[in-house]
């Protein structure tokens, strides 16, 4: 593995349907919003950031958003990353989706050190997926996993101070009954971008944890869960 290794990452956990090259101080992307056809636009769009290239003079490292998110989504990018990974014997890196999402808001300057952080995806069926953090050192610390629920009952954590609330989830917004969430800051057109992931891996921002292409899958969140204040639960790795 190179020092600074090429990169091809891909997410289509949302709308968005997104893939970029991080190779030798260049950077490729593609990011479209398409709604329920990613599966038919995926591979043109990868022959566009490969560039003519082949795979294997131009890959070392495939990452993949694994969610949560649209099921269907999921799997179009999961089984994507996994056949071209199996046909070059290439590591993958999974990553959360959630995750993705504030990395991409970052990119766009819109946290500040200590912002608390609530990254969303609409799950359908009047439900959201969401993920909360605290944005500093450059990175997203997460102290609970991703959780799925009606809007009307989004968890929160300790503290008072107003969120920044990210992604599809905002639409659900009138439905907020905690005050705390009705002033947060909202950036609905916020999607993972793979852009930002193949970048922040290509250069070590985030760490790369390298597996073989069969142990790739979707996260899928589980319903109904119990909920615990964050200080009320233990530590999360």
């Amino acid at each position: 593995m190179p020092s600074t290794p090429r990169i091809l990452a891909l997410d289509t956990a949302t709308q968005a349907c997104s893939l970029a090259l991080s190779a030798n101080g260049d950077l490729r992307r593609r990011h479209e919003m398409l709604a329920r056809a990613h599966n038919r636009h995926i591979l043109q769009m990868l022959s566009d950031v490969l560039q003519e290239e082949t795979l294997a003079d131009s890959v070392d490292v495939i990452a993949c958003g694994v969610g949560p998110g649209s099921f269907t989504g999921l799997r179009v990018a999961v089984s994507v990353a996994q056949g071209l990974a199996w046909s070059q014997q290439l590591p993958v890196h999974a990553f959360c989706s959630l995750r993705a999402q504030v990395y991409a808001a970052a990119e766009q300057n819109l946290l500040a050190e200590g912002n608390v952080v609530l990254s969303t995806i609409d799950a359908q069926i009047g439900q959201l997926y969401g993920l909360w953090g605290v944005w500093g050192g450059n990175e997203i610390v997460v102290n609970a996993p991703p959780f799925i629920c009606v809007p009307e009952k989004i968890p929160e954590p300790d503290g008072g101070e107003s969120p920044v609330i990210l992604g599809s989830g905002v639409e659900y917004r009138q439905q907020f009954s905690s005050p705390r969430l009705l002033n947060a800051a909202m950036y609905g057109d916020i999607t993972p971008d793979a852009a930002v992931m193949a970048t922040r891996l290509a250069s070590g921002t985030t760490a790369l944890d390298l597996q073989p292409a069969h142990r790739l899958t979707p996260q899928y969140v589980q319903r109904d869960i119990g909920w615990k204040k964050l200080s009320e639960q233990g530590g999360h790795d």
